[in-house]
């Protein structure tokens, strides 16, 4: 496996971008399956390959694994920021195959997965572009609109600019809670309603979340919403036990998943 840790330009959020990537550069596969892997709030790309044995486990199934950097920015198209939300989707994976040309564009190769906030902007984008992704995996997250007032202690952040400056949820979806964007597309619920109305190929979904986790309660209603839907269509499946927000349950998570993709 190679790891790689790289830095160009992006245009669509007009700076550098930087990304890692775990590559099977030895691998005889014609197309080489591909997983989108979002880090948490307040770290960027280095923290899966930092805490976890990520890189042991797609040697195992050599798969190639991509590890971008949004800051706080919950992977959508910011407010009053960079579209991370475009950069993910439309950007990045052309920047890709001009280093790896194996790597796969199909859908049934390619996956998209994160913990907390990430874990959140991954089923957020899977639910906006079901067409791209085969599975998504969901650790840890209580970022979901509309479920975010279920989460444990509620609020958000002070806002970084401090008193009187923009909060979070405004710099980042311009409102002031984000919950009041029920109805719209970043509505993981209705969404995800939506795409089988629209007869969209949809995306398998493994959810993770610590019993002792801040966004248990949230995990619990994503559950419910899921499982409630007939014939469950996204293959949605639940895990949980009892662990709080941490490093270990993710690392133990997404080895599982990783190992189930193919």
């Amino acid at each position: 496996m190679a790891l790689l840790n790289i830095h160009t330009f992006s245009k669509i959020i007009s700076s550098q971008s930087r990304f890692m990537v775990i590559y099977p550069e030895h691998s005889k596969s014609e197309e080489v399956p591909v997983l989108y892997l979002l880090h948490g709030g307040m770290e960027d790309c280095m923290a899966w390959i930092s805490n976890t044995g990520i890189e042991r486990y797609a040697m195992k199934k050599e798969i190639a694994v991509v590890m971008p950097s949004a800051g706080p920015s919950r992977w959508l198209n910011m407010s009053q920021g960079p579209a991370y939300g475009d950069y993910v989707i439309e950007e990045l994976p052309q920047t890709l195959r001009r280093f790896f040309p194996r790597l796969s564009i199909k859908r049934e190769k390619t996956y998209i997965g994160g913990l907390s906030m990430g874990g959140g902007g991954a089923l957020e984008l899977a639910m906006m572009y079901p067409e791209r992704f085969a599975k998504v995996c969901v650790l840890s997250t209580s970022s979901v609109i509309p479920l975010e007032h279920l989460r444990q202690p509620q609020g958000y952040p002070a806002p970084p600019g401090g008193n009187g400056a923009p909060s979070l949820p405004m710099i980042h979806l311009g409102v002031e809670d984000p919950d009041m964007l029920v109805g719209t597309r970043y509505d993981v619920l209705h969404q995800s309603l939506q795409n089988i109305k629209d007869g969209k190929a949809l995306p398998h979904i493994f959810h993770a979340i610590g019993t002792e986790d801040h966004g248990f309660e949230v995990g619990l209603a994503l559950r419910k919403h899921f499982l409630s839907i007939k014939n469950n269509p996204y293959h949605y499946e639940f895990h949980t036990e009892p662990a709080p927000h941490d490093w270990s349950f993710w690392d133990k998570w997404i080895q599982v998943f990783i190992e189930h993709i193919q």
